[in-house]
């Protein structure tokens, strides 16, 4: 007889082998579809790793002019003539540096080329969602095909993964270093395995500096951790200070030149505030409290989540909008509705519905979540905002949204439910490439008409 987790492996390949085929060719195709240069900063992190690739150095925000080639794209550009994302840190334009050179043709060719990059990131970003749903529900199928399903689907996401972004670069680091204190909650967060994770952070902060709303979701994780021990063994301090020291320090510690050239460049470590000064976009800076109490703020939201792709150019219609918040509503009623379940099933002495490991994911995952929506918010407050500064915690909504509408199928429904949850997703994706892409960019008096 097989052992368990093999059966468990050779039924998820019945889902996962097609999830990926339909996940590649699907993101192919939307990297032919979309405009050259429409996604969101695709111009700027093009001529960004250009630069890097002939030698030009970093360059200073408000002094590096674009080139003559984007010009054509200047209505894609935040602050044109200059290059706005020099001022984030190089590593992922100076990974992609060399493919540059490598390349053979002219600027269109190296720009798929690039993009292809970001399909193959995509497929790393799924897989992982896979291993946090099956390190965290292994015995739960619903879980653990729903979430790289969910993710592999989502009509955002895909775009993020079809353009020339470091936005893609980020959501796979993020979602590494949690499914690396998954494991750590699970089996312990031992020296080597801290050092991997604080390396991994390092690399994702050199990406992007707002890497750094994971460190949120790394002390939740080493705080379960310190209880367990503070419960085990009286001398538990010493082993949380070697590992704060590893996972939450040395990162901060590895990308301090990047701080301290920012701070000399910018008079601000991280450089955020130099972007309020671009003429528009900071003009559409908000408070907190202005943006918190706004309903019409968080519908933008949603609908950024899912649609408006690139510079909000492509909107979704008002029923498909309608029919998701449906969907999360549904799913919000039933995380609702399992956290009044648990309490109160406690006090009766009820058998939990999450066991203690899936609880504590959950928790984490939900950290995640709440922590890069401050980041949305807190670039809300310097200039305009997107849903997308909310992607790298992925797999967190993945979760939640799978977890909320669980709660209302019965275990022996669940497999009928993914099926269900599955062909929605392909039906969604369908129509908008349908009933939205292609119109935009090849349809009468679309985008395609602003390309040269």
């Amino acid at each position: 007889m097989m052992p368990r987790s093999s059966l468990r492996a050779s039924a998820d390949a019945r889902w996962l082998i097609p999830l990926f085929a339909l996940f590649f060719a699907k993101q192919i195709l939307i990297l032919a579809i979309i405009g050259p240069f429409t996604g969101h900063d695709e111009v700027d992190h093009f001529f960004y790793i250009a630069r890097l690739a002939d030698g030009d150095g970093l360059g200073v925000v408000g002094q590096v002019e674009l080139p003559d080639a984007a010009v054509p794209y200047q209505d894609y550009v935040a602050d044109f003539p200059y290059n706005a994302e020099v001022i984030q840190p190089p590593l992922y334009h100076g990974l992609l540096a060399p493919l540059y050179q490598l390349v053979p043709g002219g600027t269109l060719a190296r720009l798929y080329a690039l993009r292809l990059v970001s399909v193959l990131l995509g497929v790393v970003a799924v897989w992982l969602v896979y291993l946090i749903a099956r390190q965290a529900f292994p015995g739960d199928s619903f879980m653990r095909i729903g979430m790289p399903a969910f993710v592999a689907l989502q009509p955002q996401f895909s775009f993020e993964a079809a353009i020339v972004n470091h936005d893609i670069l980020v959501i796979v680091l993020f979602s590494l270093v949690g499914y690396l204190v998954q494991r750590g909650i699970r089996e312990g967060f031992s020296r080597r395995a801290s050092l991997v994770i604080g390396l991994v952070i390092a690399t994702g902060l050199w990406t992007k500096v707002s890497f750094g709303l994971v460190l949120p979701m790394v002390g939740v994780g080493l705080l379960f951790a310190a209880l367990d021990e503070r419960r085990r063994d009286a001398r538990w301090l010493g082993p949380i200070v070697s590992r704060v020291s590893l996972t939450m320090v040395l990162p901060v510690v590895l990308v301090l030149p990047w701080f301290v050239r920012s701070y000399r460049l910018y008079g601000d470590p991280t450089g955020a505030q130099r972007l309020r000064e671009i003429p528009e976009y900071g003009e559409q800076a908000r408070s907190y409290a202005e943006m918190l109490t706004s309903a019409v703020f968080w519908q933008g939201r949603l609908e950024d989540f899912w649609g408006n792709y690139g510079w909000r150019q492509v909107p979704f219609d008002p029923a498909m909008y309608q029919l998701i918040w449906m969907a999360w509503g549904a799913a919000l009623l039933g995380l609702m509705a399992l956290v009044v379940r648990s309490v109160l099933g406690r006090r009766a002495g009820w058998p939990p519905m999450l066991n203690h490991y899936q609880a504590r994911t959950v928790t984490l995952w939900a950290v995640a979540v709440v922590s890069v929506m401050f980041g949305v918010l807190y670039v809300g407050t310097i200039q305009f905002t997107q849903s997308r500064f909310a992607f790298p915690a992925m797999p967190g909504f993945a979760l939640l949204s799978l977890l909320g509408w669980a709660v209302w199928a019965p275990s022996r429904l669940r497999p009928f439910g993914l099926a269900v949850m599955v062909s929605l997703l392909i039906v969604m994706n369908l129509l908008v490439a349908i009933r939205f892409l292609v119109p935009y960019y090849y349809g009468p008096g679309g985008g395609a008409l602003l390309l040269p």
